[in-house]
């Protein structure tokens, strides 16, 4: 199965579609191998789904920081909530440049200052550098008997992954991360932790050892494999080392989602976003398989979380524009149409002479082909003019001949060229419609043919304000300048409609469109954040209906706003509402 490109099922498929209940597995003592839970079991579309839900919503976020202090190296790690619900968490320790613990002067003053940050700010935890069995035996302890059947848990999975009828560890057993079956006794065999001890040690030596000893011995996180197999993986996480035998992937992908989950233990960023890649594959080749998302969920799985089940049929509700509120089905949609359909853009700049040569690539979310956008530009991102800016043009010009090569120009000075200006209703024009949309207690123009005064809630500011005329703007959600790189190459018709699609417009104040410019959800989001979820809704719906590529970080922006606007929004509900706004113009709905 191919890795790294999304596929048709996503992450909001487990928000749109899920139903029934869930029961956390119970302490038990195991009185046989075969009641022992195994990570590598075959696990439903509906577990999938589930899995892609928590690593959006509950999964902690990881960065590290480490710089040089003297003969030191000071290693910070900062732990984000995904829907930014909790408080940013840091753990920091102090090592020499081997990763052991650093002595000497420098050494000292740096735990001293730590140790009285870690006094003053709760958030704040000083700790140690895993030093590996230093730590391990006296912070994770030994194998343990966890459940009381009186095995110890390494002898209980190897056990299990014989396939003994008893806890006794002879024979064979066929090693997930290699494909191949070994006899346990003729190779050095290891009880593997999927997520290692190493990964969790910057958050878990500051828990209680009852919480370690948890981890630590959890069947779901542990399979029997060969010992230079296990030192080949060390501390090594999905984004540097998957298993070589392909059809373990998704149990490994889903062991690491389900233990980060269950343990509370942060992922990297880079993994959250393989991981995801990851299993919508999974999910996506068990729905091909002929899964659906029935309910059907393994008992093994103890989420700390799952999504509201889906709607089974839509209903019409006519809306007022991105200012009115958007139901949880329509969030799901969002997420759904984001991850599906939202093509993915980039860009490169490279100096030649005088001028300057911006690239744009643009690809399908789910692989295909790429197209490119080129310009030849000044440093002021104005026209280059010149000779240097000439033969430029003349040789993307020579390229735009080839397919999927385009040859564009800034934008400066040519939006009324290209775009037109507001067109005209039935009765009044864009702006006015938009006006008389936004405005309360709207005053009309002597022949009813256009807005003269009135207020408004400014979505942008949360502030009420007067009409004033030209000072009251009508401001593209999603800017016509981030549009144009793909715009400029598409016909007059594409361009109106997008100009004048009132599902992207509403009416502001001149300093807070000035104040937003051009800026992509990246780098600005509404001063009023109870506007950020209906920002972030015409913002994906534009992209998706206008066929518009947004750059990768503001997808992730976007993507997890909208998870935290479903999570809100369906807070204690079994269900999704059955009800989609009827103007939102999406490509494709979550199938049903």
């Amino acid at each position: 199965m191919a890795r790294g490109r999304r596929r048709a099922l996503s992450a909001a498929l487990a928000a749109a579609l899920l139903l029934g209940g869930f029961t956390a597995p119970g302490a038990q003592a195991y009185s046989s191998p075969d009641q022992v839970p195994n990570p590598f079991q075959e696990y439903t579309a509906q577990d999938y789904a589930d899995a892609l839900w928590n690593l959006e919503t509950t999964t902690y976020i990881r960065s590290l920081d480490r710089e040089t202090e003297g003969d030191c190296e000071v290693y910070t790690y900062t732990v984000e909530h995904p829907l930014e619900t909790e408080s940013t968490r840091t753990y920091v320790h102090i090592s020499d440049e081997d990763g052991w613990w650093c002595s000497g002067s420098d050494g000292d003053d740096l735990r001293e200052e730590f140790d009285e940050k870690d006094e003053e700010d709760s958030s704040f935890y000083h700790g140690r550098p895993y030093e590996n069995v230093n730590q391990r035996v006296p912070y994770y302890g030994t194998w343990a008997d966890v459940n009381g059947n009186g095995v110890n848990s390494r002898t209980e999975i190897h056990a299990r992954d014989l396939g003994n009828s008893s806890f006794t560890v002879s024979g064979t057993y066929y090693d997930h991360y290699s494909g191949q079956r070994v006899n346990i006794g003729d190779t050095e065999t290891h009880g593997e932790h999927m997520i290692p001890v190493g990964h969790t040690w910057p958050e878990m030596q500051h828990r209680p050892r009852e919480d370690r000893v948890a981890y630590y011995n959890d069947p779901m996180n542990l399979t029997t494999t060969i010992g230079w197999i296990n030192r080949e993986k060390g501390g090594h996480t999905p984004t540097e080392w998957m298993p070589s035998n392909e059809e373990a992937h998704c149990a490994y992908g889903m062991t690491w989602i389900h233990i980060a989950n269950k343990h509370e233990v942060s992922l990297f960023s880079r993994d959250i976003d393989y991981l995801r890649d990851l299993l919508m594959d999974c999910l996506d080749e068990a729905i091909g398989s002929g899964g659906s998302l029935d309910g059907q969920r393994s008992s093994d799985l103890d989420w700390q979380d799952l999504p509201p089940a889906g709607a089974d049929e839509i209903s019409e509700e006519s809306g007022g524009g991105p200012r009115e509120h958007y139901s949880p089905q329509d969030y799901a949609d969002a997420i759904w149409n984001l991850e599906n359909h939202v093509r993915i853009r980039s860009v490169e700049r490279e100096e030649e002479g005088d001028c300057d040569v911006q690239t744009f690539s643009v690809t399908p979310p789910r692989g295909g082909i790429t197209t490119t956008y080129a310009r030849v530009i000044s440093p002021d991102n104005d026209y280059c003019s010149g000779d240097d800016g000439d033969e430029l043009r003349e040789e993307l010009d020579e390229q735009a001949e080839e397919d999927y090569f385009h040859h564009g120009s800034p934008l400066a000075g040519k939006r009324r060229d290209f775009f037109g200006y507001w067109q005209m209703g039935e009765e009044l024009n864009t702006r006015h419609e938009v006006l008389a949309r936004d405005l309360r207690e709207v005053e009309w123009n002597s022949t009813e043919s256009g807005v003269r005064g009135g207020s408004f809630h400014d979505p942008y500011t949360g502030d009420s304000e007067p009409y004033s005329g030209a000072g009251t703007v009508i401001d593209h959600i999603l800017p016509v300048e981030h549009a144009w790189i793909e715009f400029e190459h598409r016909s007059e018709e594409d361009r109106e409609a997008f100009y004048n699609d009132p599902t992207n417009l509403l009416a502001t104040t001149e300093e807070s469109a000035e104040d937003k410019g051009a800026d992509a959800p990246r780098n600005w989001m509404p001063e009023h954040t109870d506007f950020h979820c209906r920002y972030a809704m015409a913002w994906t719906h534009t992209a998706v209906k206008h066929e518009i590529s947004l750059f990768i970080s503001d997808i992730r922006q976007l993507r997890q706003t909208l998870y935290t606007c479903l999570s809100e929004e369906s807070e204690g509900a079994d269900t999704l509402s059955d009800t989609r706004r009827s103007e939102l113009d999406w490509a494709s709905l979550p199938p049903g």
